[in-house]
């Protein structure tokens, strides 16, 4: 009988832009005390001891990990290949109101130019599947029980990859986004893909937890 790896995949806990906070750069982005908090209440839920910790680079995922890694005595490494697509540069939103920039992104998603990179420190798509294919590629690198702490965006891509599905037009990609924000993701939500025998078969589903 083929065994089956477990990696689980967690979204980070309650940052200052989710909570609506005056634009700021992507990567410097920090939690919450909300966002530290719901990642107190996860380890009551989630009674896993992580075989390895990984993190994105961006402070909200470094400071999600971090939590983690004290609570289990561990040390969580950086991984680039979990960084969240950056679309809009920082210098398009800064100082601007919550509802421009809502704007803005929505025309970014409406244009859906694989290419097109919006200015010093931001992504093209073509730049972010890239990454997440590239974690893809590592997958037999990983101990079962690994924990990756991640983003919302970065978890729909990687769903979405493990579907099959290409991101190769502008279709493509305005397709992508419909099913990628259809998708369940509050802060903290817990993801375990699991890997049967040599990879070929993959369950990528999200983990329900019980009330506490």
């Amino acid at each position: 009988m083929s065994s089956v790896r477990t990696l689980y995949f967690v979204r980070h806990g309650q940052s200052l832009a989710n909570a609506g906070a005056i634009a700021m750069p992507d990567a410097e982005i920090p939690l919450t005390a909300l966002g530290q908090q719901q990642v107190q209440m996860l380890l009551a839920r989630w009674p896993l001891r992580p075989a390895r910790l990984y993190s994105s680079q961006m402070v909200r995922a470094r400071q999600t990990a971090a939590v983690l890694a004290q609570h289990h005595g561990q040390q969580a490494q950086v991984l680039a290949e979990l960084d969240e697509f950056s679309y809009l540069a920082y210098s398009t939103v800064a100082g601007l109101p919550r509802e421009q920039v809502t704007a803005l992104a929505q025309g970014y998603w409406d244009r859906a130019d694989l290419a097109y990179r919006d200015g010093a420190g931001a992504d093209s798509f073509l730049d972010f599947l890239a990454r997440v294919d590239a974690l893809l590629s590592r997958l037999s690198e990983f101990d079962d029980g690994s924990v990756f702490v991640g983003h919302g965006i970065w978890l729909g891509l990687l769903a979405w990859r493990l579907r099959g599905q290409d991101v190769a037009s502008a279709g493509d990609m305005r397709g992508f986004r419909q099913f990628q924000t259809a998708m369940p993701m509050p802060n903290t939500a817990v993801y375990r893909l699991d890997i049967a025998g040599s990879g070929a078969a993959r369950r990528f589903s999200m983990v329900e937890f019980d009330p506490i």
